[in-house]
């Protein structure tokens, strides 16, 4: 039998859902639907949430509440939405989830470490927090009309930051 992956984009839990959420929910739930019951393939719809973010921080000082309070009662709100929307997602995966997520992403994680696929680097740069990005001077004329779209200004910042260096599987990737 044939299979069939779709994962949504993993919206960060820093409010409630909008339509925009909805409006996704229920597209990958018609596509889920229409392999499953009409070319009757093994489908698989993956959904979740960030909790690792910037935005989720900022938001829950702004309410007054503890972060993970805060982004576990707006995780549950997209769950909720779901529920309403009749939307069958087969796996609800947050960030934070030990049973689905922790230990496919150590495993991972070790792994590409071990192979020198990951480092730990300092980086300076002009940071956006709505875009959760390090922007590139070169692409700030091009960015400007989204950043007063966003209304967010951008902040200098120095990080220590995971970077990847997958240039050995690169051939691998583009199959």
């Amino acid at each position: 039998m044939k299979k069939f992956y779709i994962t949504n984009s993993i919206p960060y839990v820093n409010a409630s859902p909008h339509i925009g959420h909805a409006l996704e929910f229920v597209q990958s739930d018609v596509l889920k639907r229409f392999h499953k019951e009409i070319l009757h393939e093994e489908t698989l719809l993956l959904c979740g949430s960030d909790e690792n973010a910037l935005k989720n921080v900022q938001a829950a000082e702004k309410a007054g509440s503890p972060i993970r309070e805060f982004v576990d009662k707006n995780a549950k709100l997209f769950e909720s939405l779901a529920d309403k929307l009749n939307i069958q997602f087969d796996i609800f995966q947050k960030g934070s989830d030990v049973k689905h997520h922790f230990a496919s992403s150590q495993s991972l994680w070790n792994l590409c470490n071990k192979k020198g696929d990951i480092y730990k680097k300092e980086y300076r740069g002009l940071y956006c927090v709505g875009c959760e990005t390090f922007i590139l001077k070169m692409n700030l004329m091009k960015l400007e009309n989204a950043l007063n779209i966003l209304g967010e200004s951008l902040k200098r910042c120095r990080r220590q930051i995971i970077f990847s260096n997958f240039l050995s599987i690169r051939s691998n990737l583009s199959t």
